[in-house]
């Protein structure tokens, strides 16, 4: 469990318990983990079920907000390998070029955890020339 519910919200929870607390108190879209750095689009990345990070990207979260390893949310995506969640961070505005501390960028992450799919989304990206807010798959 998490310190602030609104980590829990977004990591385990729906859009509707997102849009709840996000509803109660909207600076909680930013809220970072004491402990990690976290943010709860960190959290929704990794949430199988795409609706808590599409919540916190229609309050206008931080798409490039980084936590104490220098990792975005496009990096936890990466790493859970989910292309849905990937796809709607770069069209939200997500560098997929931010390195974390270790130096890792996001595709070289998801080369290495063999995150195939995430890798071809975000090759494609680039090299489509897209941007954000653009529909570009």
């Amino acid at each position: 469990m998490n310190e602030l519910p609104i980590l829990d919200a977004a990591r385990m929870g729906t859009q509707a318990d997102v849009e709840r607390i996000l509803k109660a108190d909207p600076a909680m879209r930013d809220a970072a983990s004491p402990t990690l750095g976290s943010k709860p689009l960190h959290m929704a990345a990794l949430n199988p079920d795409s609706g808590p990070l599409k919540a916190l990207l229609a309050a206008g979260a931080l798409v490039n907000a980084r936590d104490k390893s220098g990792a975005t949310a496009l990096h936890m995506a990466a790493f859970a390998t989910r292309s849905e969640h990937t796809k709607l961070l770069l069209k939200a505005g997500a560098d997929p070029f931010i390195k974390t501390r270790e130096g890792r960028d996001v595709p070289s992450l998801a080369r290495r955890v063999r995150a195939d799919e995430v890798a071809g989304i975000i090759s494609l990206w680039v090299l489509k020339g897209c941007k954000a807010g653009q529909e570009c798959f």
